[in-house]
């Protein structure tokens, strides 16, 4: 598998190394590492999964929940977000 479904995940200062199945998005990888992401639906609905993107670049399925300043910000729901890039590091613990 490629380099680019590796993503680094920063958890109430802990970093985890995480990889993805094609498809799968941050949230259910975090999920299934058992690193007990915040989440509450998993459908964008809620905004609990919220985090930053500090390196590296993702898409979205969904953003219709955040706001143009949170995206600009480089904010992300991670049940919606899919790595595009290496070198992919996202943070639950930015506010």
């Amino acid at each position: 598998m490629s380099d680019i479904n590796k993503v680094k995940v920063i958890l109430d200062g802990s970093e985890y190394e995480l990889q993805l199945e094609e498809g799968q998005t941050i949230l259910e990888a975090a999920i299934e590492a058992d690193i007990d992401p915040p989440y509450a639906c998993q459908a964008a609905a809620c905004c609990t999964c919220k985090a930053k993107v500090l390196s590296g670049t993702v898409k979205m399925d969904d953003d219709d929940m955040l706001t143009d300043w949170e995206i600009e910000e480089g904010y992300i729901l991670t049940c919606q977000s899919h790595p595009t890039s290496e070198g992919v590091t996202v943070s639950y613990d930015e506010d």
